[in-house]
């Protein structure tokens, strides 16, 4: 598993722990609730939304935020800050001057 998998994993898994009701709606779901889905995929967006929730209750992007709950579990994200903003500075035309 790459370094961003981990960091997405970590940060859904917090989102789980800190939202015990979320286990039980996931657990309790019905076949007409899935709508089409498997229980993992609606596990999955349930997680999904309630990050981006949070992410934009602390007015950041859900990626920004991903890597703030992997800072506070102490993962090194250091490459991955360097990564994006290479990729940043790319899009932007100014890489050179990196």
């Amino acid at each position: 598993m790459n370094i961003r998998d981990r960091i997405q994993e970590n940060a859904l898994l917090i989102i789980l722990n800190a939202n015990p009701h979320l286990i039980r709606e996931i657990e309790e779901v019905t076949e007409d609730g899935l709508c089409g889905m498997t229980v993992e995929q609606f596990r999955f967006l349930r997680l999904s939304q309630t990050l981006e929730k949070e992410a934009k209750r602390h007015r950041m992007h859900a990626w920004d935020y991903q890597l703030l709950l992997a800072e506070q579990s102490g993962m090194d994200v250091s490459a991955v800050h360097e990564e994006d903003r290479r990729a940043t500075a790319a899009a932007l035309g100014i890489d050179d001057l990196l």
